[in-house]
């Protein structure tokens, strides 16, 4: 069954409400906890990129750069929630706009 914004909204006000501490959890940390996950996948991807290289040092692989991935949608969504924000509503505004603004036909909202 595909996962939509909708059901990771809906799974993580359920877990958030099962983290202790949670009711701490204000607008700064919500967006430092994105900051820091955007940073973990960029160290995954320097290590893969390392690997690849051949360049000394400890390695990652695709399967922990996926893991940082959903780690930084799961953190905005989070976000995106303590704002009040539809994540999709906002993904496929922007994307159309991009589109728009570069002539470009392809769009979400044709869905």
């Amino acid at each position: 069954m595909p996962l939509t914004f909708d059901k990771l909204r809906q799974a993580n006000r359920t877990r958030q409400g099962e983290w202790p501490g949670d009711d701490r959890a204000d607008l700064a940390f919500r967006a430092l906890e994105v900051a820091g996950e955007c940073g973990e996948l960029s160290e995954a991807v320097k290590k893969y990129l390392r690997a690849e290289r051949g360049i000394r040092g400890s390695t990652a692989s695709l399967d922990d750069i996926a893991d940082e991935m959903a780690d930084v949608i799961i953190a905005l969504d989070l976000l995106a929630g303590h704002l009040g924000v539809d994540l999709g509503a906002a993904v496929r505004a922007k994307f159309d706009k991009t589109s728009a603004k570069y002539g470009l036909e392809t769009r979400l909202s044709k869905d």
